[in-house]
């Protein structure tokens, strides 16, 4: 069985360690600009993970039950992230490209979670 908590921990980790990375390289490649788009786009990452983690840990569990509530919060997390996305570009807070490394960090600490545990399964489970 799985922790929700653990794994939302570990995502987070590893989407916070991609996006200083990318902070570091955004500010070596593309000076101040780089560096604030990179942080925006982390910043968002961190917002909408926030809220997705909270969203279900407030759905219900059980069979039976609507989810016409949760499936309300996501949409709702969904239309803030894009609301922020919407207003950071528009208002030029960082370059564009940085600013779309920022919000793949996001992406990027998910596959390293999942293969982490992945990787972390496979070693308990070998034989010998």
């Amino acid at each position: 069985m799985t922790d929700p908590a653990g794994e939302a921990r570990r995502v987070r980790f590893w989407a916070r360690a991609t996006a200083l990375v990318l902070a570091l390289a955004g500010w070596g490649l593309g000076g101040p600009d780089g560096l604030a788009g990179v942080l925006w786009g982390g910043l968002v990452v961190e917002l909408n993970l926030s809220l997705l983690v909270r969203t279900l840990a407030r759905a219900p569990a059980w069979r039976g039950t609507s989810l016409k509530g949760t499936l309300a919060s996501f949409y709702l997390a969904f239309a803030a992230t894009a609301l922020v996305c919407l207003l950071v570009i528009r208002q030029q807070w960082g370059a564009p490209p940085a600013f779309l490394a920022g919000l793949m960090s996001g992406f990027a600490g998910l596959v390293l979670a999942l293969a982490g545990s992945g990787f972390g399964r496979l070693k308990r489970n070998r034989p010998g």
